[in-house]
């Protein structure tokens, strides 16, 4: 977050990195950045603001669509076998000491404990108020016209569709 809650994050592939921004008006369209992890599979949709001297090259996100989820895990600290509470660090390297019983285990390691993600491979859109003019409807998704793709494929425009992973988590 940065101020006036708009949220930055950095996209990239082989060829470098850029920042995304999910601004204020998008509203919880930008809970949905915040959830992202590093190595997410993205696809990034929005305008593009060039560099000043004040901010680097930035997309300002119009969508996004998530391609691959990563697993994301935690390490926490482990259980106590007599009373089955999360015990507390010692100190580095001393183990851990149950807060309820006092019992200490001077071996005892961090578990690994995978997070379930909250989010869903899928595109994100923005709510309608804060969409752009010409921002096409998420009513009217999946209902294109049949054929113009045939006709007009993107590389007759000159588009490519880039794929990127996440880099940072920086927000």
């Amino acid at each position: 977050m940065i101020p006036g809650r708009h949220v930055v994050f950095t996209v990239g592939d082989k060829t470098g990195e850029v920042d995304c921004a999910a601004y204020e008006p998008t509203g919880k369209f930008r809970n949905v950045i915040k959830k992202l992890t590093r190595n997410d599979l993205v696809k990034v949709f929005g305008g593009v603001r060039f560099p000043s001297s004040k901010h680097p090259i930035t997309i300002n996100l119009e969508k996004i669509q998530l391609l691959k989820l990563v697993s994301k895990t935690i390490l926490e600290n482990p259980l106590c076998k007599k009373c089955s509470k999360h015990m507390e660090s010692m100190g580095k390297n001393k183990g851990f000491r149950c807060k309820k019983c006092r019992n200490k285990y001077y071996k005892a390691k961090k578990t690994i404990v995978k997070v379930k993600r909250l989010l869903h491979e899928g595109l994100y859109i923005p709510p309608p108020r804060a969409n752009r003019h010409l921002t096409k409807p998420f009513s009217r998704y999946g209902i294109e016209k049949e054929g113009f793709n045939k006709f007009f494929p993107n590389e007759f425009w000159g588009l490519k569709s880039p794929q990127f992973n996440l880099t940072n988590n920086s927000t």
